[in-house]
């Protein structure tokens, strides 16, 4: 029994729910949280949520990035160009302003604005636009929408239509064929438009685009009229909670003076693809098979292309064994050109991966290969991952190219091999707090027989970089 002059007590504080991860989009962010005066604990949380009108009709956000990152290389391009090494420092400003209109059930109204300063220091290279750009517009899109468009609405049963126009960064599925290409200072983005369309937990892409072309200097960069890329991409659940989900989609892409083995070319190539994932007790995989077809004119001449890749990323995590060991093994293969005087093109064309596809080394792109890459990740703690892996790559077919990032590094004709070399890797992600994350990446590169016989070296590579958002 309650004793009669027992004090009362004290009530219960609520705890806020702490604020959402920063995404790699931010165009994708939503602080419609902070309309609600407690969840404002932060000191920057003032600028991320500032009403222009009484009903929160009209909200203004303000976020950004600032990273330094430095680089060393042993060997670029396995030492195949001069210089014998490379060492450099990067400097990324991103300022971005986000004007939202409307009440989110209804039509609603959008302004995107990211501007962008990328600076490089005590390179041996000469670094392209996409390093080297003093002060330029990254993003800067306009948009209408009818219906709730936040990626957290995704998995509700809500219908919703979104159509932006102007400059936008692009991410589909794996990121396997369309991606953001990180490690540089300036992301890749596209100009043009994009439709999303919502119903019953599916999502539908249509959009029509040029990438823009990097340039250095201010405010210069427009966009590359030699390439036109176009596709719709769609992504169906296979399950409520989105554990299994399948993706089906068709893009597009026109390309003028592009370089294969067999020579320079305007290439119209169109792929299909279908892309299974999923993640369910323990186990995680992704599996993406792309076919491509079309067409490749050269003065004189003109080949069929005919090419494909099959790519797959498997692993197991233990959750309750100590740090959460994640095993996991990647299987790819992607076509390459048997005979570049047959009128058919075989080499598969990544369209926009990512440069550090294999390694933040950026020594081989996905063109011509097949690889075996098991990883280790390991958790020591929440905020720090650690992985380590090993990748041997090879040439799918031994008639054909090896390529990096920039294109051709090794031709055909240099060596009558298969293995091209194997890359150990070691990486390390420390999220120090929700703002700032601090992270450093080794790869050796083991040259195989192909480098070998083009006169190439064993490479060392390390990065580490520190990335401030807000």
């Amino acid at each position: 029994m309650a004793q009669p002059n027992a004090p009362t007590p004290p009530a219960t504080a609520t705890v806020p729910a702490p604020p959402p991860p920063f995404r790699l989009f931010r165009y994708d962010e939503d602080y419609a949280y902070l309309a609600d005066p407690a969840r404002r604990t932060g000191p920057l949380d003032a600028i991320k949520y500032i009403p222009l009108d009484d009903e929160d009709a009209a909200v203004l956000s303000f976020g950004g990035e600032a990273r330094s990152r430095y680089e060393y290389s042993s060997a670029p391009v396995f030492g195949l160009r001069a210089p014998g090494h490379d060492d450099f420092f990067l400097q990324r400003f991103l300022l971005q302003s986000d004007l939202q209109l409307g009440d989110r059930d209804g039509l609603n109204g959008r302004a995107f604005v990211q501007l962008l300063s990328g600076l490089v220091a005590g390179e041996e290279f000469p670094k392209p636009g996409n390093q080297d750009n003093a002060l330029d517009v990254q993003q800067a899109f306009g948009e209408i929408s009818f219906g709730d468009t936040r990626p957290a609405a995704i998995n509700s049963d809500a219908t919703a239509f979104r159509l932006r126009a102007g400059r936008q960064e692009m991410g589909f599925g794996s990121f396997r064929l369309v991606t953001t290409r990180e490690p540089t200072n300036a992301r890749l983005a596209f100009d043009g438009a994009r439709a999303t369309f919502n119903i019953q937990r599916m999502t539908f892409d249509a959009f029509l685009v040029r990438p823009t072309d990097q340039k250095i200097g201010l405010f210069n960069d427009g966009q590359d009229d030699n390439t036109t890329f176009w596709g719709l991409y769609s992504a169906f659940p296979m399950a409520t909670d989105r554990s299994l989900v399948l993706d089906i989609y068709y893009l597009g892409l026109n390309r003028e003076n592009t370089r294969f083995a067999s020579g320079v070319g305007d290439e119209l190539r169109h792929s299909l693809g279908a892309r299974l994932s999923g993640k369910a007790h323990g186990w995680d995989h992704d599996t993406e098979a792309v076919f491509q077809f079309g067409t490749f004119d050269q003065p004189g001449r003109s080949q069929d292309i005919l090419a494909w890749t099959i790519a797959s990323n498997t692993g197991y995590t233990f959750e309750y064994v100590a740090w959460k060991p994640r095993i996991g093994l990647k299987l790819n293969a992607a076509s390459g050109d048997d005979d570049p005087t047959d009128g058919r093109l075989g080499t598969f064309n990544p369209l926009f991966p990512r440069n550090n596809y294999f390694s933040d080394a950026n020594l081989l792109a996905p063109y011509n290969f097949f690889d075996m890459h098991p990883t280790l990740t390991l958790r020591p703690t929440d905020s720090l991952t650690v992985t380590a892996g090993w990748d041997a790559f090879f040439r799918y077919s031994t008639d054909d190219a090896v390529f990096s990032p920039t294109g051709i590094v090794i031709p055909a004709t240099a060596s009558d091999g298969r293995f091209v070399g194997s890359t150990l890797t070691l990486a390390a992600d420390w999220a120090i707090n929700r703002h700032l994350t601090l992270s450093a990446s080794y790869a050796h590169f083991f040259r195989g027989e192909v480098v070998r016989d083009a006169g190439g070296k064993d490479v060392d590579y390390f990065g580490v970089w520190l990335t401030a958002k807000f």
